[in-house]
């Protein structure tokens, strides 16, 4: 299965848009977070009920930061949580259809 969702990133600095691409085989995943002008790797599971578990790596100004991304996926819908020291920010999304592009 593959994914892209439109996504908007509740910051300190305020909403963030960006985009979260998908890339599943069965029920391990792998991802691309698109977001604060970098793309950040990440890797994890997403299971039969569309709850996400991955881990990943922030670049932030810095330097590189872990971060854990928790979620759901339920009916092209995106809701999750991404942490990363003591801080935690809420990112929702929605599923691009790429045909309607087109």
């Amino acid at each position: 299965m593959y994914g892209k969702y439109a996504i908007v990133l509740k910051s300190p600095m305020g909403p963030k848009k960006g985009f979260l691409y998908l890339d599943q085989q069965s029920s391990t995943v792998e991802g691309i977070l698109e977001c604060l002008g970098k793309r950040h790797l990440f890797s994890g599971t997403l299971s039969q009920d569309g709850k996400l578990l991955a881990q990943g790596i922030l670049k932030a100004p810095l330097g590189e930061e872990p971060f854990m991304l928790l979620g759901n996926i339920q009916e092209k819908i995106l809701t999750a949580r991404l942490q990363r020291k003591n801080q935690e920010y809420e990112l929702m999304g929605t599923e691009v259809d790429e045909n309607r592009l087109k």
